[in-house]
C-alpha cells in the first residue's frame, strides 16, 4: 500500500489532494470493501446519488463515474482511506457488476457511460455545490477581510514605531484570523512584515507600503461587484481564489517562440513550487509559467534557462495577465537568441507604473535591464543605469560575487522580478547567453 505522500503525489493538483483529504473519513462512504488487487466504494455525492470509485492497487489505475478529471478527488479520498484505516475496508473477493464491468473491459469506466440522467443530477449537483461552497467562502473571506482593515487602520492610528514594542502573538494572532477566513496568503504578507525591521533603515516605508496595498484589497472586495469582470477575477486571485487550469485551457492561446529568461523554485505551504518566465520572440508578451508539486515528485516539464519553447500559451484571465499555461505539445529550441531591455530606469517605472494602472495588485513585475552596471555599497548591492541612477538588487547563496565577477565593471544585460521595492536578478547575459542563478 501506499504512503499518504505517495498518493497525494497522484493528484492532478493540490486543489483535488486537498479535497480528496477532506473526503478520507468513513461516514463519507459505504459498501467499502476490497483486497490485495482491488479496492472500491460508494462515495455520497453534495445530494442522493453515490459515485462509484474502484482502484486497481497493481497499477495503479483508476475509475469514477464522477466527470472531473482522474484521479479525482473521490479516488484520492478512497487510497487514503485506505491506507490509513484499513480496518474500514471489509475483505471481499465478490466484485459488485461496476467492478467486473470496469476490469473485463481493463479500463476505467468513461463519463459517456453514465446515463444521461444520471450525468443531468451529477453536473446539477456540482453547480449547486461549487456555487454553495463559493458563497460560503466569499462570505468567510467578507468577514475577515473587515477584520483585517480595522487591524490595520488601528495599528496606523497608534503609529507604526509602536509595532516595534509588539512581540511575535501580535502579528500571528492576525494572521490566524486570516487563515480562518480563508485568507491564508494575506496572512503570511502580515506576519512577514515584522521582518521589516530587523535593523532595516527603511522598515517603516516598506511597512506601510505593505499595510496600504492590504487595505487596497480590503476596500476592492467590499466594491467587488462594482469592478470590471477582468480587476474582479484578479482581485480574487489575490484573496486566494483561482481559476482550473482545465478552464484556462479551454481558451484561446498565443502561438510564439518563448525565450525562457529565469525561474526560481521554493517551498510554499509544504507544496514545491516553481516560477518559470517566459518572453515571446514577436508578440513581445511576458508570460509567467507557476508549478507547484507533493513531495519528491519532480515538475512536469523541463524549461533550461536560455532556451526557446516553441508553443501555444493560455493565459489566466487577468486585467495585466502574465500568468500562463503551456498547452502541450511543445518543441523545445536550445539556440538562444537576442533580447532587448530597459536601458533606463526611467522607462522602466514608467512601464510599471502602466502595468500598476492595470492592476494594482501586482505582485512581481518581470523586467529586463541592459547596460546596467552592478556595484556593492556596504554590503548591499545595486544597479546603475547609464544615468547612474540606482536600484537596490536582492540576490541570496553569495550569488552577488557571480554577478559583480560577470559585469567586470562593465555594464551587462540582467533579468529579473521587481517586487515593487528591490530587483531580484534570476539571470544574466554572458558571452552572448543567459546564465541563470
Amino acid at each position: 500500500m501506499w504512503t499518504t505522500q505517495q498518493i497525494l503525489s497522484f493528484s492532478p493538483d493540490a486543489a483535488i489532494a486537498q479535497r480528496g483529504q477532506e473526503l478520507a473519513t468513513i461516514r463519507k462512504w459505504r459498501n467499502l470493501q476490497g483486497n490485495e488487487n482491488i479496492i472500491w466504494g460508494e462515495c455520497k455525492s453534495s445530494g442522493a446519488f453515490y459515485y462509484l470509485v474502484a482502484i486497481n492497487v497493481k497499477g495503479p489505475s483508476f475509475r469514477c463515474n464522477c466527470p472531473s478529471k482522474k484521479p479525482c478527488k473521490h479516488t484520492i479520498g478512497l487510497m487514503l482511506l485506505a491506507a490509513n484505516n484499513s480496518d474500514a475496508v471489509l475483505v471481499s473477493s465478490d466484485y459488485p457488476e461496476w467492478v467486473n464491468e470496469w476490469l473485463n473491459n481493463s479500463t476505467s469506466v468513461k463519463s459517456e457511460e453514465v446515463s444521461s440522467e444520471e450525468k443531468e443530477v451529477i453536473q446539477h449537483e456540482r453547480e449547486v455545490a461549487k456555487q454553495k461552497n463559493r458563497n460560503k467562502r466569499l462570505h468567510q473571506m467578507e468577514v475577515g477581510l473587515e477584520d483585517m482593515e480595522i487591524w490595520l487602520t488601528d495599528t496606523i492610528r497608534q503609529g507604526l514605531a509602536s509595532t516595534e514594542r509588539q512581540g511575535f502573538d501580535f502579528w500571528h494572532d492576525i494572521s490566524s484570523r486570516m487563515v480562518d477566513a480563508k485568507l491564508g496568503g494575506l496572512g503570511k504578507k502580515i506576519e512577514a512584515m515584522q521582518l521589516f525591521q530587523g535593523g532595516n533603515i527603511n522598515w517603516v516605508d516598506k511597512m506601510l507600503s505593505q499595510m496600504t496595498n492590504l487595505y487596497l484589497v480590503a476596500k476592492g472586495f467590499k466594491n467587488l461587484e462594482k469592478l470590471p469582470i477582468l480587476l474582479q477575477q484578479e482581485l480574487l486571485s489575490v484573496a486566494g481564489i483561482n481559476i482550473k487550469k482545465d478552464e484556462v485551457l479551454e481558451q484561446d492561446g498565443m502561438l510564439d517562440e518563448w525565450m525562457v529568461m529565469g525561474q526560481t523554485e521554493g517551498v510554499e505551504d509544504r507544496l514545491n513550487f516553481r516560477r518559470v518566465w517566459l518572453k515571446g520572440q514577436k508578440t513581445k508578451k511576458d508570460a509567467l509559467i507557476l508549478d507547484y508539486v507533493f513531495g519528491e515528485g519532480g515538475f512536469p516539464n523541463h524549461f533550461p534557462t536560455g532556451s526557446i519553447i516553441k508553443g501555444v500559451l493560455c493565459f489566466y484571465p487577468s486585467s495585466y495577465p502574465l500568468r500562463a499555461i503551456v498547452r502541450l505539445p511543445f518543441g523545445i529550441v536550445t539556440e538562444s537568441q537576442p533580447f532587448n531591455g530597459f536601458s533606463g530606469f526611467k522607462s522602466f517605472t514608467l512601464a510599471y507604473s502602466k502595468a500598476l494602472l492595470a492592476n494594482p495588485w501586482l505582485l512581481d513585475f518581470p523586467v529586463c535591464f541592459e547596460n546596467v552596471k552592478p556595484i556593492k555599497k556596504k554590503n548591499k548591492l545595486f544597479i546603475l543605469d547609464k544615468n547612474n541612477q540606482q536600484l537596490e538588487v536582492l540576490i541570496q547563496n553569495q550569488d552577488d560575487w557571480k554577478l559583480l565577477a560577470m559585469s567586470g565593471g562593465y555594464p551587462i544585460k540582467i533579468f529579473g522580478e521587481w517586487t515593487g521595492d528591490v530587483f531580484i536578478p534570476l539571470s544574466a547575459e554572458s558571452e552572448g547567453r543567459l546564465v541563470a542563478f
